[in-house]
């Protein structure tokens, strides 16, 4: 196996200074990474400081001809947050690689926590990753490369005693994750989260001794590192890893179940009655945004409204060979634009229409520079020029896709009328 390597990259490494954080320093530090480690040096509850912590992982690394500088600031603060990213800019002049790992711990029941042990914890987790990542995020814009691993944890995805203040800082992190993966993919940045099942001192005394050896945090650095490396193409995963084990978690939605149709309110008694349905997730699906999500919904409800499909006998090529008989002139005036319809399935084809001096011309084939492509599977193609599949949420659900003058393709709906 080729080795995964990180010469002449940057990275950060915030809580540093023991457990995980340490091992991933020193292992990206081996295999060529610049590191700033960075650790507070408090005590697990986020209480005090010291330089010693990650000045001892620091003596480490370059005891290993590695190359490191240590950061003392606190990620609950922006000012110190952003003066982690500018120690790695002023070293090493780059930023490539944010590993947010720094976390405190408050464990009190719900009715016995007070807001400054919850709002504590939020800072460190949460609010940190947002305050050191901002800044990371405009360094890797510039060099049009990043990969940020964030660290979330059981407790938020499933729920633990004692931990309501732990539980929504690690769950918020996921949310975090999936807007910033759609924000950085424009400049291959990568974003994913690991939920590590490790013996550290945050979890000291939770596991039996005689697993200690295998829930060291080494076993967790593989998977950790590999989402740090130019081989990572995956963004906006989830990853649960302890005892060289390691699987994705995902958030699944079950199927609509549309109780009521058109515009008429379910009563409680129905949803009551459909309840088993609505509770299954046989069939569940994963959406990559919130976008997609609703879309599904959109289309469930049309489908149940409608009960119908296709575009009234016609098939894809007759819809081309009518298009000019259905071109309303009238409507594009000022209009020179160039749609390509990229149309996919055993009647399909490409075929362009161009729009210029209020005429309309349609060829098949490809041209050679569109102003907008149009990409669909024929039947769902034949349902929206049937009138039985909106444009948006054709769109929405991701059976429209654009590429190209996105903005002209709205000019479709209002120069042709079947």
């Amino acid at each position: 196996m080729a080795e995964i390597r990180f010469d002449n990259r940057v990275a950060i490494v915030t809580g540093a200074g023991g457990g995980l954080g340490r091992t991933y320093s020193l292992e990206l530090a081996r295999r060529g990474a610049k590191v700033v480690v960075n650790d507070l040096g408090g005590a697990p509850d986020g209480t005090g400081g010291s330089s010693r912590a990650a000045d001892l992982v620091v003596e480490e690394i370059k005891k290993q001809d590695g190359q490191a500088v240590a950061s003392y600031d606190s990620v609950a603060d922006d000012k110190g947050a952003q003066a982690i990213v500018d120690k790695a800019v002023e070293a090493f002049g780059r930023v490539d690689i944010l590993i947010n790992n720094a976390g405190i711990l408050r464990d009190k029941t719900f009715h016995k926590m007070d807001w400054a042990d919850f709002e504590a914890v939020l800072k460190v987790h949460l609010y940190g990753a947002y305050n050191v990542t901002r800044p990371a995020l405009v360094k890797m814009r510039e060099n049009n490369y990043g990969r940020v691993v964030l660290t979330t944890s059981a407790a938020g995805l499933f729920g633990n005693f004692g931990q309501t203040n732990y539980s929504s800082a690690k769950l918020g992190i996921v949310g975090f994750m999936n807007t910033l993966k759609l924000e950085g993919a424009k400049y291959n940045i990568n974003v994913n989260t690991v939920a590590p099942i490790a013996a550290t001192r945050l979890t000291e005394g939770l596991f039996p001794p005689d697993i200690g050896k295998q829930l060291k945090p080494e076993f967790i650095a593989p998977l950790v590192l590999y989402l740090c490396s130019e081989d990572c193409q995956v963004t906006g995963r989830i990853y649960d890893a302890g005892m060289s084990g390691f699987r994705r978690t995902g958030i699944l939605t079950g199927k609509t179940v549309v109780v009521a149709k058109g515009d008429k309110v379910p009563l409680p008694e129905e949803v009551k009655n459909r309840m088993a349905e609505i509770a299954s997730l046989d069939g569940a699906e994963e959406f990559e945004n919130a976008t997609n999500m609703f879309g599904a919904v959109i289309e469930a409800f049309s489908q149940a409204d409608s009960g119908e499909s296709g575009a009234a006998g016609l098939s894809v090529a007759d819809v081309f060979d009518q298009m000019p008989k259905h071109f309303q002139a009238d409507q594009a005036a000022g209009v020179d634009v160039v749609f390509q319809y990229c149309i996919e399935g055993d009647s399909g084809g490409e075929w362009q229409v161009m729009v210029k001096d209020q005429k309309c011309e349609v060829q098949s084939g490809k041209h050679g520079s569109p102003t907008t492509t149009i990409k669909m599977g024929e039947q769902d193609f034949l349902d929206l020029i049937g009138g039985k599949l909106p444009a948006m949420q054709a769109y929405t659900s991701g059976k429209l896709k654009i590429e190209g003058d996105m903005m002209k393709s709205q000019l479709i709906e209002k120069l042709f009328k079947f």
